[in-house]
């Protein structure tokens, strides 16, 4: 069974390969990534866990994600009659920072469906998996789930808090860069010029950090401070993310 999820960026995408690998065990393995489904200058990987696939694709930014659903749709349509390259579940995460932003994504999300003659019958709502039904270019009619994953952005609910958090309480020194860090992020931009929501200012205070902790961009370092976090505990903080645990 093929699966994937997409994401808004780069920090999402390697966060999420983190979590999934520690919390639910699946496995990165170089050998099956030469059929990775990827947008133009992004980022995707493949894992693997038993017989069944997982692909973590950036699409580069909120904006994109109706892109990268139109990636997987023509996928499942240029399948072959096997429907070995077709995706049965699907999930798109993005985090609603302002009113409204939970409709629109639905709206957004059912107009590319109904380009793509996709039928289902329940109505889209946020974390509940829909059952959808198309037909691909052989005539095959394919059978599919889409999930929803619209994450409330609250501070300590997000992914890069989280790893934050989780350094600070490890790491006493590093705690101490940490605390300076966020000060300075709080602080720096009073007429919010250019942190101007929620988002922006969460992810300020994680790339500060790690362009203090790792300033050379040493990919190696920032690899084992990301498997040094116990990513189990994240579904604790974030019960919405417990429903990737179906996959």
């Amino acid at each position: 069974m093929n699966n994937i999820i997409l994401c808004e960026g780069s920090t999402d995408y390697f966060l999420l390969q983190y979590y999934m690998r520690e919390a639910y065990q699946w496995i990165d393995d170089k050998s099956i990534q030469a059929n990775a489904l990827k947008l133009p200058k992004q980022k995707s990987r493949n894992l693997i866990k038993n017989s069944n696939i997982l692909t973590i694709m950036s699409v580069g930014g909120c904006s994109r994600l109706g892109e990268g659903l139109r990636a997987v749709l023509d996928r499942n349509y240029l399948s072959p009659p096997d429907l070995s390259n077709a995706y049965s579940n699907i999930v798109i995460i993005t985090d609603r920072d302002e009113v409204g932003t939970e409709q629109s994504f639905i709206q957004v999300v059912s107009s590319i469906l109904t380009e793509y003659n996709v039928t289902y019958t329940d109505t889209f709502t946020n974390n509940h998996w829909i059952h959808c039904k198309m037909t691909n270019q052989m005539g095959v009619d394919e059978e599919f789930s889409i999930l929803l994953m619209i994450i409330p952005f609250e501070e300590n609910g997000a992914m890069e808090t989280f790893l934050l958090n989780a350094i600070s309480t490890d790491e006493p020194y590093d705690k101490i860069i940490i605390d300076s860090c966020n000060h300075l992020v709080d602080n720096v931009d009073p007429d919010a010029k250019y942190l101007s929501s929620r988002r922006y200012i969460t992810k300020a205070k994680f790339h500060t950090y790690f362009s203090i902790r790792t300033p050379a961009e040493q990919f190696a370092e920032r690899q084992n401070i990301l498997k040094n976090v116990k990513w189990e505990q994240y579904t604790k903080l974030q019960t919405e993310f417990e429903k990737l645990g179906e996959l």
